[in-house]
């Protein structure tokens, strides 16, 4: 009976397995709950076709876990436990910073006796896939878990795959710490970055079923472009659109979907679109806007309008442009001295009573005015 219902498992694996990832690669599995009750912590059991191991890391359905149990191997497939990670934890090793995704808890299930075992005040545990990175975690090293600080007291690498720490709860270093982004020292070796998403498709479109639409994004840091930044994005619902992490997306089911793009190491910073499937195609405009979010005072600098439909840049459409002060106040501190139906350029008034104040450029869809799009612009000093 044994064998048959394993033999049966393998079927199900084969017919109706999901496509995941372990390790980043991906892989067929058949994942289902671990128990039949809701409870805190979300523990699945993973069936899969290849090898696994304690300590892989599984993304399955926008969520991250990890390999906690040993593996059992019936010679066609390989099962497992696995547990969501609840944290990303951030280390910094004198200014490289690096993100390790966590299952972090105050309290612990013991084996032996079946009860819950509370952790003493500001002590909690960790665990993280055993690797070349994770290795490099030192006794003493501080890190962030929801806005307070931690430090590593112990370091248990008794189970196969898996590193386990003991952590105990310090003081903020409000020099050094970037409290807010959970970074332990961060002050300390590097400067403060302004980062920014923008999402250039527009704020929403629409994808054919089971077409593709590529999403572009533009990521600055203080108003200048980064090449190749590293992007994370996810879908609230990928039974109706679907997107990968080179922010390709597809439409599944009608219905509507929001997709997310984030930094990988800035999850604070972010962008989104809402995403519809459909069945028939109409048109559905938007406006991006590029170009530097400051002008210093009596400089010019220029910007211009990417129209999209569906999220698709087009070609045949214009804009027209306006400027105004953020507060609608005169005379307006700025002014265009050159447009066309995609470029304008702006220039700063040269007042210094103009710095640190903000002008408003204006893009309205000339075919339809009742599409816009706002940037505003800092005026800075010339020094």
């Amino acid at each position: 009976m044994v064998r048959s219902i394993e033999t049966m498992m393998d079927f199900f694996l084969r017919e109706k397995g999901e496509l995941i990832h372990i390790n980043g690669v991906q892989q067929l599995a058949l994942i289902r709950d671990a128990v039949n009750k809701i409870q805190a912590v979300d523990e699945k059991i993973i069936r899969a076709a290849t090898p696994i191991q304690t300590g892989d890391c599984v993304d399955y359905r926008d969520e991250h876990y990890l390999i906690t149990s040993e593996i059992d191997h019936n010679g066609q497939s390989y099962r497992s436990r696995i547990r969501k990670c609840n944290f990303n934890i951030a280390f910094n090793w004198n200014g490289n910073v690096k993100w390790f995704d966590a299952i972090v808890e105050g309290k612990s299930f013991s084996i032996d006796t079946g009860s819950v075992i509370s952790f003493p005040d500001g002590k909690i545990q960790m665990y993280l896939q055993d690797n070349a990175d994770t290795r490099a975690i030192m006794l003493s090293q501080r890190f962030y878990n929801t806005h307070q600080p931690f430090k590593v007291e112990g370091i248990d690498r008794t189970i196969n795959g898996i590193i386990k720490l003991s952590c105990a709860l310090v003081f903020i270093s409000t020099s050094d710490d970037d409290v807010e982004n959970n970074i332990a020292d961060r002050w300390k070796y590097e400067v403060v970055h302004t980062y920014a998403l923008t999402i250039d498709n527009g704020t929403e479109a629409n994808v054919m079923s089971h077409d593709i639409l590529q999403l572009n994004c533009t990521v600055t840091d203080d108003g200048d472009p980064i090449s190749n930044p590293s992007m994370t994005f996810s879908s609230s619902d990928p039974n109706i659109v679907s997107v990968d992490n080179q922010g390709k997306v597809m439409g599944i089911e009608a219905g509507e979907a929001t997709i997310t793009a984030k930094l990988t190491y800035h999850p604070n910073v972010q962008g989104a679109i809402e995403i519809k499937t459909v069945e028939t195609m109409t048109h559905t405009y938007t406006i991006s806007l590029t170009g530097n979010p400051t002008i210093k005072i009596g400089q010019s600098s220029s910007y211009t309008s990417h129209i999209y439909d569906n999220g698709t840049e087009v070609f045949d459409q214009s804009v027209q442009w306006s400027l105004r002060n953020q507060d609608n106040s005169t005379p307006i501190m700025g002014s265009i001295t050159a447009s066309t139906g995609n470029s304008a350029t702006v220039k700063g008034g040269s007042s210094s009573g103009y710095i640190n104040k903000y002008i408003v450029l204006t893009a309205v869809l000339t075919s339809d005015p009742t599409i816009t799009l706002e940037k505003t612009i800092q005026l800075k000093s010339l020094f």
